[in-house]
């Protein structure tokens, strides 16, 4: 970030209390000064660009933690800043219209706090309506805000929110792109090579906005338009006017020709109506018979040209539905075995409205709630200890096993690629005594313990690898790979990557000693798996008595090395044997 910024106020000198890089910036002095002009004063020191800011207004009295991006979008608002005085101008106006009042007792609202893990700020009083705002502080992260009844009763902190990842598990990389060249859609065969330059083909991005030259296939026409537009469904311009004015000229035609008129129309005819009466594009749906015995009711040009909607259905195929237990498996483990009947995770798709009861596996506790609603809005793993879906403890328990116990949260509270507001404290399995500190997302993304790192690769590993540079032309040594298809973390370092006859190889050296905790056996078996999906051969050189993965698919295979005797040159030699098909 920009080193030595400077207040973004005409005629201000003093240091900026945030940096940035494209946007205003401002000093304590003039944040102070435009909260102000909001009619607030700051109660905190100002904590920085994206933490909240405890203000309090100058007209209600009351203390609320807001955002700078949030103020500054105050000030383009005709409303009250404070959010306890807008809600109390909203509801007085609401109930006026609505004639009706619904008064809540302190008591009410006191449950309804303590339910919902807020406590009130202020002194609680008898509510004059179900609308008017209350002052809350979360119990867990502490943030004060205006909350009304309603809300709190269907929308939790934003510390309890736990979003659905994306694509996958883990998403994508951030920064990285889905090239057009690689998406493998029929766009591509309408590439203009001779007018577009081959980088540019090689670098762009399937979400381009770029106009680009295209050709099309049919007519040879030269046109120009943008690669997302084209990747989503490809056509040409000279092709679409053609076809437009031949249907132009068709449905004139038709709208003077009668049902009779038309053999195919008439032979499906199954309506009391005279066809001769009857004109192709009427809109009155009358009914007609397939060869296949269904009587549809649709227009006759709907059925001119689509033909039966029922045999369509039947003809087409359709993909089957994922249940449950295929679409959601963290969630169905927790399906109470005994009091659910005869539905079972795999009778019932992830969206099903019907009520179910669950067993938390972490504590015991018995719930009730709807299938549907289990991944959605909090998407706990159990209400009673606050425990998350895809947490890190469920999406990478290896790593989870070095979670340091005295942390705050357990690795079932935070996600695999999440923030927390305390830097985790992690323990080696290899060697418990190195302990440090690191973020969740630096150890998702392949960061390891900083002393064992240190130590390097094996002097057997790195004869390996020697002998892997002899006998293959391509070798990388602790290549990061990243793919869409990993389940566990973004991204892995393979110990010998090696490209033959077009196949990726990931050739990894597991030592005795580090990789014999259960933790690392675990991370070792989800990482292989992991390559696969991905489209990896992989093959794991198992040190002296290290038990097996026990993986098992034809693009994976495991080889016991002694490290008193390693014989590198015939390890790789069998690999090449492996990769290599026997002839037929």
């Amino acid at each position: 970030m920009p080193a030595g910024q400077i207040c973004s106020t005409e005629g201000c000198s003093n240091a900026a209390a945030f940096t940035t890089r494209t946007k205003p910036t401002w000093c304590d002095d003039c944040l102070t000064t435009m909260l102000g002009e909001l009619n607030m004063d700051p109660v905190t020191t100002f904590p920085g660009k994206d933490k909240r800011w405890r203000t309090r207004c100058r007209a209600c009295r009351g203390e609320c933690d807001y955002r700078l991006d949030y103020l500054l979008e105050l000030q383009t608002r005709d409303e009250p800043s404070c959010r306890r005085c807008y809600w109390i101008r909203r509801t007085l106006m609401s109930d006026r219209l609505s004639g009706t009042v619904h008064q809540v007792t302190k008591e009410q609202v006191a449950v309804h706090l303590d339910v919902h893990d807020y406590v009130a700020v202020e002194e609680l009083f008898d509510l004059p309506s179900g609308g008017w705002p209350i002052i809350t502080r979360c119990k867990h992260c502490g943030v004060q805000s205006a909350e009304r009844m309603g809300d709190i009763g269907w929308r939790r902190c934003v510390c309890s929110r736990n979003s659905k990842p994306r694509a996958s598990l883990v998403g994508r990389t951030r920064g990285a792109k889905k090239l057009f060249v690689e998406s493998q859609s029929a766009a591509l065969d309408w590439w203009d090579h001779d007018r577009n330059d081959a980088s540019v083909l090689a670098t762009i991005s399937e979400q381009s906005k770029t106009q680009c030259q295209w050709k099309c296939g049919t007519c040879g026409y030269s046109f120009t338009s943008s690669v997302v537009f084209m990747a989503v469904k490809p056509g040409c311009p000279q092709c679409s006017r053609k076809g437009s004015e031949e249907w132009d000229a068709e449905r004139q035609r038709l709208k003077v020709t009668s049902v009779a008129d038309v053999p195919e129309l008439l032979v499906a005819w199954n309506d009391e109506a005279d066809p001769h009466d009857v004109m192709v594009f009427s809109h009155q749906p009358p009914k007609f018979r397939c060869k296949n015995g269904h009587q549809p009711r649709l227009t006759p040009i709907a059925f001119h040209r689509s033909g039966c909607q029922f045999c369509r259905r039947t003809e087409e195929s359709v993909p089957e539905r994922a249940t449950l237990a295929e679409a959601s498996p963290e969630v169905a483990s927790q399906w109470h075995p005994t009091l659910n009947g005869r539905w079972t995770p795999e009778k019932l798709g992830p969206g099903s409205k019907r009520m179910a009861h669950w067993l938390a596996d972490c504590c015991g506790y018995e719930w009730a709630e709807p299938v549907g609603s289990r991944n959605k809005y909090k998407r706990q793993r159990c209400p009673q200890c606050r425990t998350i879906l895809d947490s890190l403890g469920y999406v990478d328990p290896g790593l989870a096993a070095e979670w340091a116990p005295d942390n705050p949260v357990t690795p079932w509270h935070v996600r695999p690629y999440g923030q927390t507001n305390f830097v985790p404290r992690w323990i080696c399995s290899v060697n418990p005594s190195h302990r440090w500190e690191a973020s969740v997302i630096a150890r998702s993304s392949g960061a390891d313990c900083p002393e064992c790192k240190q130590i390097g690769k094996s002097r057997v590993e790195l004869q390996h690898l020697e002998a892997a540079k002899k006998l293959f032309a391509v070798v990388k040594s602790g290549a990061l790979v990243r793919s869409d298809a990993f389940r566990t973390r973004k991204r892995w370092s393979v110990d010998i990557l090696v490209e033959h006859e077009g196949t990726l190889v990931a050739i990894e050296y597991d030592g005795a000693y580090w990789h014999r905790p259960a933790a690392k056996i675990d991370v070792d078996r989800r990482k292989s798996l992991d390559l696969i999906a991905a489209g990896y051969r992989v093959l794991r050189l198992r040190e002296d008595d290290l038990p097996s993965l026990g993986i098992e698919s034809q693009d994976y295979l495991e080889l016991q090395v002694y490290s008193a005797a390693p014989r590198p040159g015939d390890t790789i030699t069998r690999i090449a044997h492996w990769l290599t098909p026997e002839p037929r």
